[in-house]
């Protein structure tokens, strides 16, 4: 008998143990779930990267990394809304750390900002992602590509390298490691994350929705 209640003892102890396991896992599941909801004021105060079409009825916040396939991809999906009226389209710069030209193709596109020509720079940087992915020297693919957006070579260069441009992205990605963010593409559609297969349903839902 004493032995059978030593079993017991162990299973029941055993039980609670997994059922604490299981209540702290829940626990942290919620919190990361939290993540997924971010105050709208949050995502677009202080954004430089901003398009809008009529009186705003959705938003769109895109963080991005100029050299991530995935990212490329997500462009394309969401700028297919270009020309949907209530779309408010957001973008901003999380370059991360395993692509090369990554924090300075985000530089890029703030210097074609600054002259004009930020969007422009985005498309362009896309569509041509595996040419200077694999070029030996950035900066020169950069500045041919500035050109071909009728930039000033020798402007281009100074903002490309410029503490004001450095600033616009350190701002966007201290904001995105404040919201934890693990990677890119990572996309808010009225404060909540949507995977960027879902960006342009989501919109439209809630464009008939209001």
């Amino acid at each position: 008998m004493t032995n059978d209640w030593k079993l017991i003892l162990k299973v029941i102890m055993g039980s609670a143990l997994l059922v604490m396991v299981m209540i702290y896992g829940l626990s942290k599941m919620a919190g990361n779930r939290n993540l997924l909801s971010v105050d709208q004021n949050l995502l677009i105060n202080g954004a430089v990267m901003v398009k809008e079409n009529g009186e705003t009825k959705v938003t769109v916040v895109n963080f991005s990394d100029m050299e991530c396939p995935a990212c490329k991809r997500a462009h394309e999906l969401i700028t297919s809304m270009n020309s949907t009226a209530g779309v408010k389209m957001v973008f901003r710069h999380f370059p991360l750390g395993i692509h090369k030209y990554a924090p300075m193709t985000a530089k890029a596109v703030e210097a074609a900002r600054v002259m004009g020509k930020g969007w422009e720079m985005i498309d362009l940087l896309f569509v041509k992602q595996e040419e200077w992915s694999v070029a030996p020297k950035i900066e020169d693919k950069l500045v041919e590509y500035a050109k071909s957006l009728r930039l000033d070579e020798k402007i281009f260069l100074e903002k490309l390298n410029s503490t004001e441009v450095a600033v616009a992205v350190q701002q966007d990605v201290n904001l995105g490691n404040s919201l934890k963010l693990s990677g890119t593409p990572t996309i808010y559609v009225n404060g909540e994350q949507v995977a960027a297969d879902f960006v342009v349903a989501k919109v439209n839902e809630l464009l008939k929705v209001k």
